[in-house]
């Protein structure tokens, strides 16, 4: 197998780590839009390239080699990023590739990590991927619209990882949350949240290319978690004061609970069920 990994972020460097330390003898190609991380990036594959993945040539020249393909796309910046800047970077990407294709004719394999978010606010009940996605206008919107796109290309094999919130060395939740310490936030905190030690996101990644997996896959960890309890058990960890709830409406709630059924199915084993017994209590946001 030849595989280029698209985007090398959080997930995407994760996945190249993984990859270079237990299977050398792939061959690997990597992309990043950035100068700086060229010299970061070459020791852990045999080509980086510099891509703009919306960009024909960029992409072109990135997949020419490989027979499978890994999505890890995110926008640019740390700032928070609008609708267009979600269309630049996910659909117009994988339109892009579907016009690529025909000239791809080695290519077989595309698997993307998408996001548990085109599912919405399922107010507390359990969702899967028989579920339909009900999006939040905007961003998810976008998510939703690129993950058809995908779906759409009928000749090559295509797998959806719906990814949940993702935490790991370097995010870490403690100290994220320790800013609540004391305060007093709007609702009960009883909207859940799911989360996915990015050990597990790139370990499924593998098994995906692995395994030729297709259709949609949810890729979590088995408990759910209430923000109260999420944020209570961090500050009591850290010696610090509870955050007392007031009641009323949860602002921003995305609140559901996620299966994983299918990635048990398909023979995944989770390295960190719980964020609980992660070893590493971090995150890179609260949803």
């Amino acid at each position: 197998m030849d595989l280029t990994i698209v985007g090398c972020g959080y997930v995407g460097l994760a996945l190249a780590e993984r990859l270079q330390s237990r299977r050398p003898q792939l061959k690997l190609t990597l992309t990043t839009t950035s100068d700086e991380r060229l010299e970061q990036l070459s020791p852990l594959a045999d080509r980086v390239e510099l891509c703009d993945a919306t960009d024909p040539t960029h992409l072109l020249r990135a997949l020419r080699q490989s027979s499978s393909v890994v999505f890890c796309l995110g926008p640019k910046g740390d700032r928070q990023v609008d609708v267009n800047g979600y269309h630049h970077t996910f659909f117009d990407s994988f339109r892009c590739l579907t016009s690529l294709l025909p000239q791809l004719p080695d290519l077989r394999q595309i698997v993307y990590t998408g996001s548990c978010s085109v599912y919405g606010d399922a107010q507390g009940d359990w969702v899967d991927e028989q579920t339909l996605p009900a999006p939040s206008r905007g961003q998810g919107e976008v998510l939703l619209e690129s993950e058809q796109l995908l779906s759409g290309i009928g000749d090559r094999r295509v797998c959806i990882l719906r990814l949940g919130a993702l935490y790991g060395p370097g995010r870490d939740l403690d100290r994220r949350l320790r800013g609540l310490a004391g305060l007093e936030r709007p609702g009960r905190g009883a909207a859940y949240s799911n989360w996915l030690h990015v050990a597990d996101a790139a370990g499924a990644l593998e098994a995906a290319l692995d395994g030729a997996w297709d259709g949609v896959v949810n890729v979590v960890n088995d408990a759910p978690i209430q923000l109260r309890d999420l944020v209570g058990r961090s500050l009591q960890r850290q010696g610090l004061a509870p955050v007392r709830w007031i009641g009323g409406e949860e602002p921003g709630s995305a609140n559901r609970r996620i299966r994983n059924t299918r990635l048990k199915q398909l023979g995944y084993q989770l390295q960190h069920p719980s964020v609980d017994q992660s070893g590493v209590f971090s995150a890179s946001q609260v949803p």
